[in-house]
Formats: structure tokens, C-alpha cells, sequence
């Protein structure tokens, strides 16, 4: 039995990046808005402070870059 991951969405999208293309890429990955994903993002960041950073600090580095 062979278990295939599809991580296409799980990308920074260095194009259309404010920081360091992490909302970008996962909006564009998903299909959803931009700034759908930085607002809720933003909103994050008031309500869990330290987790939203430390979830955008992990991500920022362990996600790959695409240039597109």
C-alpha cells in the first residue's frame, strides 16, 4: 500500500510576497484570497500572539519557495 502526499499547497510564494510569502503562498496554493489569508492572519496575531508567531516563524523557514 503506497501512500501519496500532494503538498502543493504548503509552499512561501516569493512573487506576490509582504514579509516573507507564507499567507501568499498558502492563499495561492488553496485558492483563497490574499488578503483573506493576511487578514485572518493579522486576526490571529491579536487573539494568539505567541502562537501565531511562532506558526509564521516555523513556516517562514521549513516551507519551500516558489518563484511564480
Amino acid at each position: 500500500m503506497s501512500i501519496q502526499v500532494d503538498n502543493s499547497s504548503f509552499y512561501k510564494d516569493r512573487l506576490n510576497k509582504k514579509v516573507s510569502g507564507v499567507c501568499a503562498g498558502l492563499a495561492r496554493g488553496n485558492n483563497l484570497p490574499i488578503w483573506g489569508v493576511r487578514l485572518g492572519a493579522v486576526a490571529a496575531l491579536f487573539v494568539f500572539p505567541v502562537a501565531t508567531l511562532l506558526a509564521y516563524f516555523v513556516a517562514a523557514t521549513v516551507l519551500p519557495a516558489r518563484y511564480y
